[in-house]
């Protein structure tokens, strides 16, 4: 009995060789990253120290000071801090006329005045017409009015109560502050 035929062999051509190369080489190469690579963090922040200047304001000190000029100060500090800053007051320095207390805001002027001036330089907002008002920035005829109309109902305590009562925004208050008294003379 004869043996049945066998097909015939193929051989490996360098081409089928070197495919088959490449695929085992990828199958390992992605294996030996995925084991290798560590649990998601997830997203990381660096942690910087923040820079020199973010956590301070400049502040305008001028008038009956020693050494007027540009100060920095932190952020949540007051008049009295700024002023100190300065140098402190000079002997003619008239402290009652000015909020010691007020915080300080970036690009504030404050001006301490000698004895005699702040009477003739802020105006008494428990006296001032609605002309003097209105004269002030960021004070239009409406305002005035308001204003007039609610020191009518009580008279102001503070510069402070302007804001308290919703009479001026914080953005008007900064431009009038300055500028404004309770129980000094008329300017």
């Amino acid at each position: 009995m004869p043996l049945p035929s066998l097909p015939p062999v193929r051989s490996i051509t360098p081409v089928r060789a070197l495919q088959a190369a490449l695929v085992v080489a990828s199958l390992v190469a992605g294996g030996i990253l995925l084991a290798r690579q560590p649990a998601s963090p997830g997203v990381e922040v660096e942690r910087r120290p923040a820079a020199p200047g973010i956590d301070e304001i400049r502040v305008h000190v001028d008038g009956a000071v020693r050494s007027p000029g540009l100060v920095a100060a932190a952020p949540g500090e007051r008049v009295a801090d700024a002023i100190m800053r300065a140098g402190g007051v000079t002997a003619d320095a008239d402290t009652a006329a000015i909020n010691l207390a007020r915080r300080l805001q970036d690009q504030d002027h404050v001006v301490v005045p000698k004895v005699g001036q702040a009477a003739a330089r802020l105006l008494d907002v428990n006296r001032a017409t609605q002309q003097q008002l209105e004269a002030l920035p960021g004070i239009g005829p409406a305002r005035a009015t308001a204003i007039l109309a609610a020191r009518a109902q009580a008279p102001f305590a503070t510069t402070d109560d302007l804001l308290d009562r919703g009479l001026v925004t914080p953005t008007v208050y900064a431009q009038i502050r300055d500028l404004i008294g309770v129980g000094v003379g008329e300017r």
